[in-house]
């Protein structure tokens, strides 16, 4: 298993790590901000690890500096610190389809940064594939009965750290740790977007026209509500030991190419996805009681979305410490989703 600070075995809390970074960080800054974070958050792996990062698409964007994806040398630190800190000679899996959209050819994970960083570590780099994926019942199911997932995100032998990425999602409005389970999901299954679109009402698919269009505030919603049930049935089958998102540099915007980089400086951490994702969500200026995938995902019992029932932790004199306001940690201006909506008349 991971071994982290005490305050956070409890499922309410959330600990907000802000580092002085400069503007435009480097690499340096990345892999030196998750190695501090590591050193804060005592971790240390007792067992096999598996790390899930943002990278999906990123052998298309080929980009590690865009802000799209978790940084991969923030995901170099923590595995460096994890290689010294009890994972010395245990197996060290990262787990993403950088592809995401060609299932019939394998990953080269060329121009993404992680063939370097699995040089050095000695991590294996893994996509989920029919012969890698398992199936496993979702509890309380709202769209499938099970899902088939990697085999490396449910052993129960391994752990699992989500590192996912700060940003906005032109459907999400945010998308952090509930929604970086996806990458774990068998690749031709894993598009809940686009399933979610097609339960839509009559003539919302395979419209010629650009939802710019014809996209209003209710369709959206009805929208929101398909990713979201996917997203809750996800995250009955697949638990993460921990979860520590990776906000040095934070992104607005589509989530993707259209969008503005903004640097935060932080890192923020817990055991349950939906108080982690509130907490930031909240950071990023969104109200996560509004937010309707952490509506869903609250509903079946996966934590609470209510800021006033979670346990927020800063750091303070090198260690942590309640949060006295979670105001001085709000972005200024707040993020702006892109949700790609016609304009009003």
């Amino acid at each position: 298993m991971l071994r982290f600070h005490p305050l956070l075995q409890d499922q309410h809390a959330v600990a907000i790590l802000r580092f002085a970074v400069p503007e435009t960080p480097q690499q340096i800054d990345f892999y030196n901000a998750a190695q501090r974070a590591a050193g804060l958050l005592q971790l240390k792996a007792d067992c096999d690890v598996t790390i899930k990062p943002n990278a999906t698409a990123a052998e298309r964007f080929l980009m590690p500096e865009s802000g799209i994806g978790t940084h991969p040398a923030f995901i170099w630190g923590l595995a460096d610190y994890l290689r010294t800190n009890g994972l010395d000679k245990r197996e060290l899996v990262i787990v993403e389809d950088p592809l995401n959209v060609d299932f019939g050819s394998a990953p080269t994970w060329q121009g993404t940064g992680y063939l370097e960083l699995a040089a050095v570590t000695g991590a294996v780099l893994h996509s989920p594939t029919l012969a890698t994926c398992v199936e496993r019942p979702v509890r309380n199911p709202h769209t499938a009965p099970y899902r088939r997932v990697s085999q490396y995100a449910v052993d129960p032998q391994r752990a699992l750290l989500n590192v996912p990425k700060l940003k906005t999602h032109n459907l999400g409005i945010t998308t952090i740790c509930l929604k970086n389970l996806m990458g774990l999901n068998y690749g031709p299954e894993r598009h809940f977007c686009s399933q979610a679109m097609a339960e839509m009402p009559a003539g919302c698919q395979n419209t010629a026209h650009a939802r710019t269009e014809w996209m209003d505030e209710a369709l959206h919603e009805c929208w929101q509500q398909g990713l979201a049930r996917r997203l809750a049935d996800l995250a009955q089958v697949i638990t993460p030991q921990l979860n520590i998102v990776e906000g040095i540099v934070g992104r607005d915007g589509t989530g993707f190419q259209n969008g503005n980089n903004i640097t935060l400086g932080l890192v923020i951490a817990g055991i349950n996805m939906v108080a982690v994702d509130s907490v930031t969500s909240y950071l990023m200026g969104f109200d996560p009681e509004q937010l309707i995938y952490l509506q869903a995902a609250s509903s079946v019992g996966l934590g609470s979305n209510r800021l006033q029932d979670l346990h927020c932790y800063e750091l303070r004199d090198n260690e942590l410490a309640p949060c006295a306001s979670l105001e001085t940690f709000k972005a200024q201006p707040p993020f702006e989703a892109n949700r790609m909506l016609k304009s009003a008349p």
